[in-house]
Order: C-alpha cells, then structure tokens, then sequence
C-alpha cells in the first residue's frame, strides 16, 4: 500500500473507459501502482471501484488506488462501495472533494468521510484512506488530524518549481507519506492548459524553452523535464510521483519508453522521512 512503501513508487493516473473493455490488461508490465479517476468534470465512465476490481482480479501485480468523489455520492453509498472493493482487493482510497466548477451540491463531506472510514478500518480489511493537499502546512496537519493516511499534492510542469512548493508543507519524521502529481510540459498551450486546471505555475523559462523548440522535438524534451521533476520530489522528500493528464495509450505506450526503469520506478529507497479524451483533466491532444 502507498503508507507502507519504503521504495520509490511511481504511479499513472487513469481514466476507467466509457464502456467495460480489458484495456487494464496493457498496464501490465509496465505500471506496479495507478490512480484511478472518479468521473472528472461529470464524464460519466465504468465505476472507479469496478475497474479497480478488474484491475486486481486479472492484473494483481499492478496496485490501484480508487479516488473516491463525495460530489456524488453520500456516506451510505460510499461505504458500501469501499466495502464491495475491500472484497474485491482493492485496499487504497483518495478521498477528494470533486469538482466544484460549475457548482455541484455535494452528497458528503469529504473531511467527514475520511474520519468514517477510518473508524471503519477496526472491523474491515486492511485498507488505506489518503486525501489531497495543497502546498499549504496549515492544511496538511489539518487533513493529518482528520486522518488522511497519505496524500497527494500537486500537479506541477516545471521541476523548478518542486523544491519551494513541497518545502512548504515543512515534512517531518513520522508525516504520512506525500506523492507529487507531476505533467510533462508537451506544449506551450498544453501548459497554459494545465495551469489553468490549478497547476503550478511554470516559470517563464521552462515556458521559453518548450516554445523554442521545433513541435516534433517537444515530446521527448517534455518527457525528459518529468524525470527531472521526479528526481526533484525524491530529493524534496516526496514519497513518489504520479504521472497525470495523459490518455490511456500514452500511459502503457509512450511513458515506459521515456521514462528511466519505464513504468516501474527504480529499486531505490526514498527520501520521505516515514485527446480524443478531452476533458478529463482535459487530458493531453
């Protein structure tokens, strides 16, 4: 689980499909652990909990964690889908707010529903509830209170921006484990893009650098500066990082021939102190 890793994880965010296909089936070799969405911006797709059960019925070695939106569903319906999953192997949760633009009534409160699960974690399975953070230490320790388990924070473009952002959250020895949710720059209006979903902002050099290049050589540069943005969160104390705002194909095509050890991150200790598929994330053209 992502609370237990004393390794290095490097984990792909993904969309389950529209339809029931076996696309899952194509992580494998390549990806050890992925995220898995919950109906970004209202798309409706398969259930992150039924695709996550696909995922460890007929792919166990790859580990998925289910974002768990409490835009649509109340706490009834939340533990029942955690309790089915449990029964299914799926032991890893993200509880996240969901969208909030346009204005959506939520069906719970996401502080309420981290705090339920884990009074139910006594008389279940094994399982693990993180949440998100912004680079914030007031709301780190909230969320820690409240108990999150790991967290997400995140997304960044540029590696230089890495350093100052998750020196903010002030980590200590004991702090539930952080992963960096990181997007390769593929673009100049693939980065506006992304900063205006709440990215980080790139600095106008790395922005000056893309633009410069021929679009045929942007690709590989772009994947190059993501290796560059993980070895930055390994040495700012991120348990991991997460690949996100790419498409499906690109996630088990493209990613493990750039990325160094491809999908799988390599077998090293970390530093932690413990498209046509427009527009999720508006996923990349």
């Amino acid at each position: 689980m992502l609370t237990a890793s004393r390794e290095w994880i490097r984990i792909a965010e993904v969309n389950p499909p529209e339809l029931p296909d076996m696309r899952h089936h194509r992580l494998t070799p390549h990806w050890s652990h992925v995220l898995i969405t919950d109906n970004v911006f209202g798309k409706i797709r398969v259930s992150p909990f039924a695709f996550a059960a696909r995922i460890t019925h007929d792919t166990p070695e790859v580990h998925p964690t289910v974002v768990v939106s409490t835009r649509d569903r109340n706490i009834l319906a939340i533990e029942s889908e955690v309790r089915g999953a449990l029964g299914n192997g799926v032991d890893s949760f993200l509880v996240v707010i969901g969208d909030t633009v346009p204005h959506i009534d939520h069906m719970a409160h996401h502080y309420e529903i981290v705090e339920h699960l884990r009074q139910l974690q006594s008389s279940l399975p094994d399982f693990e509830v993180g949440m998100p953070t912004r680079f914030r230490e007031w709301q780190f320790r909230r969320r820690i209170e409240v108990g999150a388990q790991f967290f997400v924070a995140g997304p960044v473009i540029d590696p230089e921006t890495v350093e100052q952002n998750m020196a903010r959250l002030d980590l200590k020895d004991g702090d539930p484990p952080v992963y960096l949710m990181a997007i390769p720059p593929f673009s100049p209006e693939w980065i506006d893009r992304m900063e205006g979903i709440g990215a980080v902002p790139a600095t106008d050099a790395l922005k000056a650098r893309i633009d410069a290049l021929a679009p045929d050589a942007r690709r590989k540069v772009a994947w190059e500066i993501f290796a560059e943005t993980e070895e930055r969160a390994k040495q700012a104390g991120a348990a991991g990082v997460i690949l996100m705002g790419l498409r499906f194909d690109s996630v088990v095509d493209e990613a493990p021939r750039y990325l160094p050890d491809g999908g799988y991150a390599p077998r090293t200790h970390h530093h932690h102190h413990h498209d046509p598929d427009f527009p999720d994330h508006g996923h990349e053209h």
